[in-house]
């Protein structure tokens, strides 16, 4: 993702306000001036897909099964919702759409994602294979640790390979965490499948779009890239 330089007005201003800290002895404001001056960033989409078209989320853990299958659900419709509202897509396939020609396909695994895509209607797959998901380490502790990682890439169903033109497999996205948690309740796993798929789910549409992200959140994307 790229990232327009700051503005030259923006920096006077951080340095009329550290100047100030520093005469009065408030060296540690520093830190909290330039973020809380500090504009949002513009950070440009990775593709753009062709416009007006349908798209299906395909979300697929054939190679890594879940441990919990409502959070392929949640990430799909979640995708589906963003790619939307964002213009990125005309109409979307739904999940449940999906899931009907599973059920009605003996041999779906052996069908490849441009083949899905045209038998539910669909001009451009948006395939995203989960690499890891994770809730516990554990089924015996009540400490829970959400992680949910995957590889993307965009096909149009009757070109192929659309995105990206370099990675055959895909495009890691960076994974996402929530902080480590302890709940006794053993059905805290479906609130945090949610935070998770919710997450990922921002982070991949996003890659389809320009958009504006904090001062903060750039940082800490380049400290984890």
């Amino acid at each position: 993702m790229r990232y327009n330089r700051l503005p030259k007005a923006f920096w006077v201003r951080v340095a009329i306000l550290t100047g100030a800290a520093l005469l009065v002895g408030c060296g540690p404001m520093i830190g909290w001036t330039v973020n809380a001056f500090a504009p949002p960033q513009k950070v440009s989409a990775l593709y753009k897909p062709p416009p007006g078209k349908k798209m299906l989320v395909f979300v697929d853990d054939m190679i890594n099964p879940v441990s919990y299958e409502p959070v392929k659900a949640e990430l799909a419709a979640g995708i589906s919702s963003r790619l939307k509202a964002a213009n990125v897509a005309a109409e979307t396939v739904s999940y449940s759409e999906l899931l009907t020609l599973v059920a009605a396909t003996p041999n779906f695994n052996r069908l490849a994602v441009s083949e899905v895509g045209q038998k539910l209607g669909a001009d451009i797959v948006l395939y995203v294979k989960i690499d890891n998901f994770s809730l516990k380490d554990s089924e015996a502790s009540p400490l829970w640790q959400g992680k949910l990682a995957g590889t993307v890439r965009l096909v149009d169903v009757e070109m192929g390979r659309l995105w990206p033109d370099d990675r055959p497999e895909g495009y890691p996205v960076r994974p996402v965490e929530v902080p480590s948690e302890t709940n006794p309740s053993p059905t805290y796993g479906e609130v945090l499948s949610k935070k998770l798929a919710d997450k990922l789910a921002d982070d991949i549409a996003k890659l389809f779009y320009d958009h504006e992200i904090s001062a903060a959140e750039a940082r800490e994307q380049k400290t984890k890239s």
